[in-house]
């Protein structure tokens, strides 16, 4: 399979309402969609090309919608873990992500740290109605405008990082899990993040 295509996986969170951010859903070359996110979308009028999980929260009437059913059935895992793990069976290493956040808070945090720790071997991006959010380890350079809010999260202890372009630089920061790099702000048209380890980017919206 081509892990170059256009795949969106929606996580049974808050649904997004910022039109466009739904468009990107809805053009996406595949949707997966994991349990009860199956619901959301099919109300929203998005059919999931596939659906994942145990099925515990899934309308029953929704399944023959849906082109592929896929039980996940091991309860050590969350259903977002079990379907980055199908996604990388499937050659599937290139994803944005929906649905993250809202909802039960437990879950909301659970999510950060699984895509944490896939992020090594996934490449993704995650959308809300708020934030940009870039898993990433290593150099890169992002995109950007004067004044955007910019805020660097690491789940990983020690974690050295480095900015470029940034009003409040890091210079070779020792970054452990809090809020200590947050609402930085961008100065141009990029700015760069190197780490040590994996780490979060935020670019907050107005």
């Amino acid at each position: 399979m081509d892990h170059k295509k256009n795949i969106a996986v929606v996580i049974n969170g808050e649904f997004p309402i910022n039109p466009k951010i739904i468009d990107k859903i809805a053009s996406a070359e595949i949707i997966i969609a994991i349990d009860g996110a199956t619901n959301t979308l099919i109300d929203s009028g998005i059919t999931p090309t596939i659906s994942i999980g145990d099925f515990d929260s899934i309308n029953p009437s929704y399944k023959d919608k849906v082109s592929q059913i896929i039980h996940a059935e091991d309860q050590n895992k969350t259903d977002l873990e079990k379907t980055l793990d199908w996604c990388i069976d499937n050659d599937y290493l290139s994803l944005s992500i929906f649905g993250i956040s809202g909802k039960s808070e437990d879950h909301f945090l659970g999510n950060f740290f699984a895509i944490n720790d896939y992020c090594d071997t996934i490449d993704c991006t995650i959308y809300t109605d708020y934030s940009i959010i870039t898993p990433c380890i290593g150099e890169t350079i992002f995109d950007s405008f004067k004044g955007e809010i910019v805020s660097v999260i690491s789940f990983e202890s020690n974690n050295k990082v480095t900015s470029t372009n940034l009003k409040y630089p890091l210079d070779s920061y020792k970054l452990s899990p809090s809020p200590r790099a947050i609402r930085n702000q961008s100065l141009g048209v990029n700015f760069t993040i190197e780490s040590s380890k994996k780490l979060m980017v935020f670019q907050i919206k107005d």
